[in-house]
C-alpha cells in the first residue's frame, strides 16, 4: 500500500529532494509532479521525472556523474512554477510491502467450513 503524506507548502529555495519524495504543484485544476529519482540508490546516476495531467511520467533531465545536477534542475523547475503563481508542496511517499493487500491476505488463516 502506498501512503502519501503531504508536507508544508514550499517556498523558493526550500525544496528538499529525498529518495521517497516528490513535489506537487497546482494551478487551478492543473497538477504537475516533479520528482528526483535515484535508480541505483546513490546521488548519481539520477533522473528528474515530470508528470502533467493525462501524461505518463517522463524523464526530462538526467545525470550520470554530476552530483547535484538533478536536484538543481528540479529546483529551477519548481521555482519557475512558484514564480508563476503555482502552489507547490513536498510529499513523502511510503511504500511498505508489509501493508500490501496480498501480504494481508496471505497472513490470514485458511477458511474453515
Amino acid at each position: 500500500m502506498i501512503k502519501i503524506i503531504p508536507l508544508v507548502p514550499l517556498f523558493l529555495s526550500a525544496a528538499v529532494f529525498a529518495e521517497n519524495g516528490r513535489t506537487v504543484c497546482h494551478s487551478n485544476d492543473i497538477r504537475h509532479v516533479i520528482q528526483v529519482v535515484y535508480p541505483q540508490g546513490w546521488d548519481v546516476p539520477c533522473e528528474v521525472h515530470f508528470q502533467t495531467p493525462g501524461e505518463m511520467d517522463r524523464v526530462i533531465w538526467k545525470a550520470e556523474t554530476q552530483v547535484g545536477f538533478c536536484e538543481r534542475k528540479a529546483q529551477e523547475l519548481i521555482e519557475r512554477r512558484i514564480n508563476s503563481g503555482w502552489d507547490c508542496t513536498e510529499e513523502i511517499i511510503f511504500d511498505s510491502p508489509a501493508l500490501t493487500e496480498s501480504s494481508l491476505i496471505s497472513d490470514l488463516p485458511p477458511p474453515t467450513r
